[in-house]
């Protein structure tokens, strides 16, 4: 069955490379469909298929399987043939619960903040999020104050959970590349050493590189973050 499951989205997508990295972690093959939301891109078939999903990708399919929401996307990808113990090594029911609650915090908190800093700044898109200086600048120090936080939860750790990679660092690994290739630059890269050092621990693993070989990161914070001129 698993070599028959189908990814709705498209790679630049941070969710959809978390599922992509999943799948390539535990070995398992993914047709891909293209969906692009925000571009109009096979929107409404998307919707007609996955009504609950708003929108929203990625998404799966197969025989008997049909899951919108990436963190129950992921969980079934983990558990479904266990190889690389992405819930765990020790496979406590404690410990699975502490990587859950990163996964949740990675989605639910750190990608969204970061959001409403770097997605109206983001070019192309036919939906794009409303562009507002004082709206971004909120979430640019809604974004920091969240990001120092990490910066010291991840002193001195390799890894979130224990002593190798989980669904954890997937979910925060993927959220931090996003804030990094839009909207965090050399500057704070300096003052971050813990998340930086994380962060090419993460990216130099075999299952991330397999899907993005290479990450694009920011110089510097765009300069279109600036109030608008007065006419």
């Amino acid at each position: 069955m698993s070599d028959q499951l189908t990814i709705y989205g498209y790679d630049d997508n941070p969710r959809t490379r978390i599922v992509k990295i999943v799948a390539a972690a535990e070995g398992i093959p993914l047709h891909q469909s293209l969906v692009v939301p925000r571009k109009g891109i096979n929107k409404d078939t998307y919707l007609e298929l996955f009504p609950l999903s708003q929108g929203k990708i990625p998404a799966i399919a197969g025989p008997g399987v049909k899951i919108t929401e990436t963190i129950a996307i992921a969980y079934y990808l983990a558990k479904l043939d266990p190889q690389a113990h992405l819930l765990g090594a020790t496979g406590t029911l404690a410990e699975e619960a502490l990587v859950l609650s990163y996964v949740s915090f990675a989605n639910q908190e750190l990608l969204p903040t970061l959001a409403r800093w770097f997605l109206p700044l983001i070019p192309g898109f036919k939906d794009p999020a409303p562009y507002n200086f004082d709206a971004v600048e909120k979430g640019k120090q809604a974004s920091l104050v969240i990001l120092d936080k990490l910066e010291l939860a991840l002193k001195g750790k390799e890894w979130l959970v224990g002593s190798r990679p989980t669904l954890a660092d997937i979910f925060v690994g993927i959220m931090i590349s996003r804030g990094l290739q839009w909207v965090l630059g050399r500057a704070w890269k300096e003052t971050h050493p813990a998340i930086m050092a994380y962060f090419e621990r993460f990216s130099g693993l075999h299952m991330v590189s397999e899907v993005i070989p290479k990450f694009h990161l920011a110089e510097a914070e765009p300069l279109n973050q600036q109030p608008p001129a007065v006419p």
